[in-house]
């Protein structure tokens, strides 16, 4: 499944606003978007490794002053996806490296203040984890 940043602003909608206060639940679930509206997740760059032509990396950055929780994935040569995901803190960058890729890739994020907390407002974006 191919999916951008589109899913955090579908769980914005359940919020009056689109700042980091407004949109806190209980279980500090946000919506991982800036007092603008935008996406916290941003592609910082991408490159290919200069040691392996075949091997891409690329580094996302939170542009915003909370914790997100991000899922990435590169797509290989193959048509496989290889993915991960990693909690972001405020102005930090994140990179995810694949061998073998063909430079296409996808992303997503939601806010998370709790780390243990995760799984929980993952939960509640639909597709998260196709």
């Amino acid at each position: 499944m191919k999916w951008t940043i589109g899913i955090a602003a579908l769980f914005a909608s359940q919020f009056a606003a689109a700042d980091y206060y407004s949109s806190v639940d209980d279980d500090t679930c946000w919506d991982a978007r800036n007092s603008s509206g935008g996406p916290c997740m941003v592609v910082h760059k991408t490159k290919w490794s200069e040691y392996s032509k075949d091997n891409f990396i690329i580094t996302y950055r939170n542009t915003c002053s909370h914790r997100i929780y991000a899922r990435f994935c590169n797509e290989r040569k193959n048509g496989s996806e290889d993915c991960g995901a990693s909690g972001i803190g405020a102005g930090n960058t994140k990179s995810w490296s694949t061998h073998n890729a063909n430079g296409r890739y996808s992303y997503n994020s939601i806010g998370v203040v709790k780390g243990s907390k995760d799984w929980v407002c993952t939960g509640k974006v639909s597709n998260w984890h196709d």
